[in-house]
């Protein structure tokens, strides 16, 4: 019997296109939709999504990627959000972290996010 349609699996991580430079003293948690990575004292946590834009959207990716970063104050001690675009793909980014005087390290690593997709 001829198999006309197959499912294909894929062992590609949505995550392959970008270059999160985070070093290797972080916790690696696989979400299966989104990453995150954990400091060893729980102090810094790194949550990555990513969201495909295809076809003729209404709401083009850019328009996320246009929104500046931004800081705001939690419970738990502050939050960075801020999103990158890349082919069509946008990285969502959000950075939980207690420290106030880690702010400016957690700019950096946002800023220095690469998309190394085609």
């Amino acid at each position: 019997m001829l198999k006309l349609f197959t499912k294909r699996q894929s062992d590609k991580s949505p995550f392959q296109n970008w270059q999160i430079p985070v070093d290797e003293s972080y916790q690696f948690i696989n979400n299966g939709d989104s990453i995150q990575f954990v400091s060893a004292d729980e102090s810094r946590i790194l949550y990555f999504s990513i969201l495909t834009v295809t076809g003729n959207s209404l709401l083009p990716g850019e328009i996320l990627v246009k929104m500046p970063s931004s800081v705001t104050r939690s419970d738990n001690g502050w939050q960075f959000k801020g999103a990158r675009q890349g082919g069509n793909e946008v990285l969502a980014c959000v950075f939980t972290f207690t420290n106030e005087s880690d702010e400016a390290r957690l700019k950096e690593l946002f800023t220095d996010i690469v998309y190394i997709g085609k």
